[in-house]
């Protein structure tokens, strides 16, 4: 196993290593053949995210505009591939130079005023930028982003290098919350969570989201109503060929601290829907519609 391993190391950090020697050109030609690829052989990811689109826009948009959106995303997929493979070889100041900030004062603000808070994100865009451009800026919080680990050791250690390169920890969303708590109890805290994904019935809460109900995740709105510090929503987009990234801070949402436990939390996770909802509306084809978002209460229709 330890051979596997080391081997598919080298074979990823190679192809890496020449996907960010090439020029960018080039580059988009090897992104564009895999996600020509994906979408020859990835019937299933198709099927959801038509799916998805017909959920949210029904008639409103033709078949036509939905599968220009699908082959979007499939290119979007493969970007943030392998991007993310070859990240590490970029010069790291020509990798920062294209990226455009906005609104960074609300997370500033949140930070000299609370010591700690927690950054709220979706899969939209470049979301992995949220681990490799964003932490040089908040060196003083102890970093950490939630992360899904695979069954396969080789992969896991790729992607736990991958963020370690830049000075995150990454948490896996298995047992996530227990080690949140201790993080923020220590104060200087600042956590990366993806908020848009379908969640069991048990972990998640319902809320609405493009007028059906779904289930969305309640631990940013859990950690900022026990620890009373902010969460600052950070969503980051790209040009169309992912030459310039634009990431955007929004208003920061908190949790109220009442007697009602139960009204605060659905209060606050049900803005960070409402927020999620209005960023994908104003790019929809940046947002990854693979994800079985509806399962919750429209699993048949996957």
């Amino acid at each position: 196993m330890n051979i596997l391993t080391k081997l598919l190391e080298l074979i990823v950090n190679f192809f890496g290593f020449v996907l960010a020697k090439i020029p960018h050109k080039c580059f988009l030609g090897v992104v564009d053949f895999i996600a020509w690829v994906m979408r020859s052989i990835d019937k299933r990811r198709f099927k959801d995210a038509m799916t998805n689109l017909n959920i949210v826009y029904g008639e409103r948009i033709n078949q036509k505009e939905k599968k220009a959106i699908i082959k979007r995303c499939y290119r979007n997929f493969s970007f943030i591939l392998l991007e993310g493979i070859r990240v590490v070889y970029l010069s790291r100041e020509k990798y920062k130079n294209k990226f455009e900030i906005i609104d960074e004062h609300y997370i500033l603000d949140s930070l000299a005023k609370d010591g700690s808070a927690v950054f709220m994100g979706g899969h939209f865009g470049y979301w992995e930028a949220m681990a490799t451009i964003l932490p040089e800026r908040y060196k003083q919080c102890d970093l950490a982003s939630l992360g899904r680990l695979t069954n396969y050791k080789a992969i896991n250690k790729l992607i736990i290098s991958r963020r370690e390169y830049w000075g995150v920890r990454l948490i896996d969303k298995k047992g996530a919350f227990k080690h949140l708590l201790k993080m923020y109890a220590k104060g200087n805290a600042l956590a990366g969570i993806l908020v848009d994904q379908h969640m069991s019935a048990n972990e998640g809460i319902a809320v609405n989201f493009f007028g059906k109900e779904v289930t969305h995740t309640p631990i940013a709105s859990i950690l900022s109503r026990r620890f009373n510090v902010n969460i600052v929503p950070v969503f980051i987009d790209f040009n169309e060929d992912y030459s310039k990234f634009q990431i955007r801070f929004y208003p920061p949402i908190r949790s109220n601290n009442t007697e009602d436990y139960e009204s605060d939390i659905y209060e606050a996770t049900q803005s960070q829907a409402k927020l999620t909802e209005q960023v994908i509306s104003s790019n929809p084809s940046s947002w990854f519609w693979f994800h079985k978002r509806w399962k919750a209460k429209y699993s048949h229709l996957y």
